[in-house]
């Protein structure tokens, strides 16, 4: 992988995290500690998708133009990349282990692509 790849990829694993972090600690501390806001904690995952959505377009990440292939980078990559975001750090180590697969894992489809 190119190391601006890479660089991109750390970032975007940085951000998810701190991302999932701070909207639990600043929203949801008060949610759970605040009776009147208990019954608004289902706002909190549409609180990180616009975190994540608005880091997207601060940074200009964009997952899809990562991907081989030369992808420009568009508006629509930008918010589907902050909607990635948004999800957490589990869900992003998910999308990137599936798109970009580690030398160990490829290894592994192509093993399990012979014994087919």
């Amino acid at each position: 992988m190119a190391p601006q790849v890479l660089q991109q990829l750390i970032i975007i694993f940085v951000l998810a995290f701190l991302v999932e972090s701070f909207v639990e600690y600043v929203f949801g501390t008060p949610m759970d500690k605040i009776p009147k806001l208990t019954p608004y904690k289902w706002l909190l995952m549409y609180i990180a998708l616009a975190a994540g959505i608005g880091l997207a377009f601060y940074y200009r990440l964009d997952m899809i133009s990562l991907l081989p292939g030369g992808y420009q980078i568009t508006p629509v990559g930008i918010i589907l990349s902050g909607l990635i975001l948004g999800r957490g750090a589990v869900f992003t180590h998910q999308f990137v282990s599936q798109f970009f697969p580690s030398a160990e894992q490829t290894s592994e489809r192509k093993a399990l692509n012979k014994v087919r």
